[in-house]
C-alpha cells in the first residue's frame, strides 16, 4: 500500500502513516446526502424530546416550559457550558485538524493482516 494520499472513500489497510482523503472520490451528492441524512435525524430526535417534554407536562410532572425555563445553579451552568466547549471544540476541530493520525500503527501489521488473512480462508 503506497503512503501517498489517494483519494478514496473506503479505506483497504491500516492508517499508518497519513489519514486518507475520503472525500476526494466521493460525489458531492453523497455528502449533501449524508448531511441531510444526518439532519433528519437530529430532526427526530428533537421531535421525540419535544413529545416527551408534552408527555411529561400533560401528567404534570413539569410545569409548562419548565426546560425551556430551566437555569439551573452555578454548578450546573458551569458544567453546561464546559460540555458545550467541549462538544464545540470536538465537532470545530475537525476542520482543522493535521492530516497525521494521533496513534501510530506499526507499518508490519500490513504482513500481519496478510499473514492472518490467509490463515482465516484456508479450508479445514
Amino acid at each position: 500500500m503506497s503512503n501517498a494520499s489517494k483519494a478514496n472513500a473506503a479505506v483497504s489497510a491500516p492508517i499508518t502513516t497519513q489519514e486518507p482523503d475520503f472525500l476526494r472520490a466521493l460525489p458531492m451528492d453523497n455528502a449533501v446526502g449524508a448531511i441531510v441524512a444526518l439532519t433528519a435525524e437530529v430532526y427526530m430526535l428533537r421531535e421525540r424530546l419535544q413529545a416527551l417534554e408534552s408527555q411529561l407536562t400533560q401528567r404534570q410532572v413539569l410545569p409548562q416550559d419548565a426546560v425551556e425555563h430551566h437555569e439551573g445553579d452555578a454548578q450546573e451552568q458551569a458544567r453546561r457550558a464546559a460540555d458545550l466547549a467541549s462538544f464545540t471544540e470536538r465537532v470545530l476541530s475537525e476542520l482543522s485538524r493535521t492530516r497525521v493520525p494521533v496513534s501510530q500503527i506499526d507499518p508490519q501489521v500490513d504482513r500481519y493482516l496478510q499473514n492472518y488473512g490467509a490463515a482465516t480462508t484456508t479450508p479445514r
